[in-house]
């Protein structure tokens, strides 16, 4: 036993080497990175702590969050500022390690051989490692909410719907998109699924007013709904003052790419985050009616595949594929829905490039899928500005690349749990 468990034992500190040594790369590119997104938190959970007011579109870059998300900045925003950007580091890394490890042991069930896992794995990050790398790029607290939506997936597909409920209601407690788990839970009937999300995300959200209230006495729920919320127009993209600019290329949703493509850039325009893109000049009606409904069919994709129907009839061994099919529809429709989403939000897809590439490692020959992998790889990986150059890559983004990708990722998530109902 000493002789088999020695190599065994050399492995795992290899492991463990080679992550730490990852982690600290990572630490030390955080460090040096220019601009990025966490004094906004850092000067929230700082503000949330003293009971000020958060929500101030006067700042140059707002804190437009649920005013749970405050919280978990608090911690790092009481270390001295040299620790923020490692400490930062070093809890994305961990983020990320917790959400590819849990990915991989699922994945791993429907791939014995550790050279087909090598090859499901790369094709995973050549389908969604762009989408991963913008969140550290940032700086950004996608990690946090892609951690919770990747437990409720995980959860949901092993039939633990309560706790999938819980992951969910947290995510929405951090970011409201993940309430879209709603749609599947209430097709799918799942009511302890539906309690449990509105109690841990009501709770949450409810949370900072016990420990961190404000000076006037208001919920930060209501201060958030009336100033952030509020100013979202059903069918526009997200334009608040000094907070949102509606024709920013930054703005991936449907709503913002549909509203560049359908609106002139304003003339004398010196933004280097709007550029014309305007395809055909609609009114402000029609363009509303187009985004409606263009969000509608989204979301008519999303129900189908997370309807009843999907579940029934299909083999104990696809049955956990089958139902994260459902969970990477919703992960699509949440950053498609959004009134802006930013490319950061967009980590959601390692969940249709895992099924894909499941399937396709597994022997799956289907050109649909085949065709539907390269629309995501053409329009996320090979836009980015690290192969095309900045200029390009900003003429792309202003087209909508990565709207395009997560929408041939709601399409992959589709034909992959047709596949996967097909496998039984």
């Amino acid at each position: 036993m000493a002789v088999e468990s020695e190599p065994r034992s050399r492995h795992r500190a290899l492991r463990l080497l080679v992550l730490l040594a990852l982690a600290a790369v990572t630490a030390l590119w955080f460090n040096h990175k220019g601009e990025s997104e966490l004094p906004v938190y850092l000067t929230g959970a700082l503000r949330a702590l003293d009971g000020a007011e958060i929500y101030r579109t006067d700042d140059l870059k707002p804190f437009t969050y649920p005013p749970f998300f405050a919280l978990p900045f608090v911690p790092l925003a009481l270390l001295d500022e040299f620790w923020h950007r490692p400490v930062w580091a070093l809890v994305n890394f961990g983020l990320l390690w917790f959400v590819l490890r849990a990915l991989h042991r699922f994945v791993a069930e429907w791939l014995p051989a550790p050279r087909q896992r090598i090859v499901a794995w790369a094709l995973i990050a050549a389908l969604a490692g762009r989408h991963l790398s913008a969140i550290f790029e940032n700086q950004s607290h996608d990690l946090l909410v892609l951690a919770c939506v990747v437990a409720a997936g995980l959860r949901w597909a092993r039939d633990r719907a309560a706790s999938a409920g819980a992951w969910a209601g947290l995510g929405a407690a951090c970011k409201a998109t993940p309430a879209l788990f709603g749609v599947l839970f209430v097709l799918q009937m799942r009511w302890r699924a539906v309690l449990l999300a509105g109690v841990v995300g009501g709770g949450a959200t409810l949370l900072p007013d016990l420990v961190t209230p404000r000076r006037d006495g208001r919920l930060w729920a209501h201060a958030w709904v009336a100033t952030m919320v509020t100013s979202v127009r059903p069918g526009e993209s997200a334009d608040l003052q000094g907070t949102w600019s509606a024709g920013s290329i930054l703005n991936q949703s449907l709503a913002g790419t549909v509203y560049r493509l359908t609106t002139p850039a304003p003339v004398g325009n010196s933004s280097p985050w709007v550029i014309d893109a305007c395809l055909v000049d609609l009114p402000p009606d029609a363009r509303r009616h187009a985004v409606l409904g263009a969000q509608l069919l989204v979301l008519l994709c999303v129900a189908w595949c997370a309807r009843r129907a999907a579940t029934r009839d299909v083999a104990a061994a696809a049955l956990p594929m089958v139902r994260l099919a459902q969970v990477a529809a919703v992960g699509c429709g949440m950053v498609l829905l959004s009134p802006m989403s930013s490319k950061s939000h967009f980590g959601v897809l390692v969940l249709p490039a895992a099924l894909a590439a499941t399937l396709l490692v597994r022997g799956c020959r289907d050109l649909a899928l085949f065709a539907l992998a390269i629309g995501v790889f053409v329009c996320g990986t090979l836009s980015t500005k690290g192969l095309l150059g900045s200029a390009r890559g900003n003429w792309l983004l202003a087209h909508g690349s990565v709207t395009a990708t997560a929408l041939f990722a709601l399409l992959l998530a589709w034909r992959a749990q047709r596949l996967w109902r097909c496998q039984a």
